[in-house]
């Protein structure tokens, strides 16, 4: 299938990796990854059934790059099948399939993140009812060996599981809840070892404004930069932990903010002139 790149626009789905980005169109599910610097383009072929959260790595000492999905399926009244689907480019012309290990117990709420460009990899995070407990594990697929790891947060981390927010902080998954007046975090630093770090943020903005502690919560951390989402009010606070102020409020989503992206003559297989 063609793409006139003049007919379709497309919003940046992800940070610079090695002087490219992967967008998506804003009119269709059509992703594609994008060179600015030299405006070449590959677009990657349609996914199966319901998918997000696509994302791309690349290796820039052989020149390999493999991209991957989640992506799920309906199956009877209430279950569903997740799954993950990979694609080396230049190599396959279409995406493979891989599912997931089976979980014991049944899923209650789940956040997927993939191709996180630090590791490699790619995530599902799911609060999982067992019994009358609950608990939290994060399937990660190493897109490079294509092999699955669970790592399961350690009990007790947090009283309640059903009211943590699951984010992204500098690219790993984290975990979180408001404490009083403080963020309390757990991140998983390296998933393969199952290793978590503990972090407290001291939100001193919430000793004048307590009622903001139930309509906030974290959406994302970029270097010093912690992202505090209120749906209430719809707007999102950047709070700089190292000076511990607020020193932005944006009424959408700033990931602009955030785009380094260092220009590159890196081409790969398949890719043509955007315009």
């Amino acid at each position: 299938m063609v793409f006139l790149a003049s007919r379709l626009q497309f919003h940046c789905k992800t940070y610079d990796v090695a002087g490219l980005l992967l967008e998506e169109s804003l009119t269709s599910r059509v992703f594609r990854i994008r060179n600015f610097a030299t405006h070449q383009v590959l677009y990657l072929p349609d996914a199966h059934g319901k998918s997000r959260s696509v994302g791309f790595v690349f290796d820039s000492s052989t020149g390999e790059c493999k991209a991957a999905c989640f992506h799920w399926k309906q199956e009877g009244d209430s279950g569903f099948e997740v799954s993950f689907e990979v694609l080396s480019i230049g190599k396959d012309d279409r995406w493979r399939t891989l599912k997931l290990p089976k979980q014991n117990g049944e899923p209650f709420v789940g956040r997927y993140f993939t191709a996180a460009k630090e590791e490699g990899a790619a995530h599902v995070v799911q609060i999982i009812r067992d019994g009358q407990d609950f608990k939290l594990e994060v399937q990660s697929l190493d897109i490079w060996s294509e092999r699955f790891t669970i790592a399961t947060l350690p009990r007790g981390a947090f009283l309640d599981l059903k009211r943590v927010t699951i984010f992204l902080w500098n690219y790993y998954v984290a975990v979180a809840d408001i404490v009083e007046e403080s963020l309390n975090v757990l991140v998983l630093e390296d998933f393969k070892e199952h290793k978590w770090r503990k972090i407290i943020v001291p939100l001193k903005f919430l000793k004048d404004n307590p009622g903001l502690k139930d309509e906030i919560c974290p959406q994302g951390v970029w270097l010093n930069d912690l992202q505090l989402h209120n749906g209430m009010r719809k707007y999102i606070l950047v709070y700089d932990m190292e000076r511990k102020v607020i020193k932005a409020t944006h009424t959408k989503s700033v990931e602009k903010i955030y785009e380094f992206r260092k220009p590159s003559l890196v081409t790969l297989k398949g890719m043509k002139n955007e315009y």
